[in-house]
């Protein structure tokens, strides 16, 4: 197949991983910070609106068995994600103190 080689999309994505590797050799905390970031968005963006969404548009009717499975992970996935959120809220004071 032939090679088809956007410049501008190279050059974005040149400049951004440049930006992000400069972004945390200034900033001492970056990874800490992106963990805290990750854990707060994870649930809402990748378990509770894809979730809500199939149950609307399938139209699955409440406590049905499918629909219990996934309210069953969705409360699992918000559980773990409050962990991961508290882990990296510590980690984040514990790199700061130290």
């Amino acid at each position: 197949p032939e090679l088809r080689l956007n410049v501008l999309r190279l050059c974005f994505r040149t400049a951004y991983v440049a930006s992000t590797t400069a972004l945390a050799m200034l900033f001492p905390y970056f990874n800490q910070v992106l963990g805290v970031l990750g854990a707060f968005n994870f649930w809402p963006l990748a378990i509770y609106f894809p979730v809500e969404m199939y149950l609307v548009q399938n139209n699955i009717r409440a406590w049905t068995r499918l629909w219990v499975v996934l309210q069953t992970f969705r409360v699992l996935c918000l559980v773990c994600t409050i962990f991961a959120f508290i882990g990296s809220l510590e980690g984040l004071i514990n790199s700061k103190l130290t």
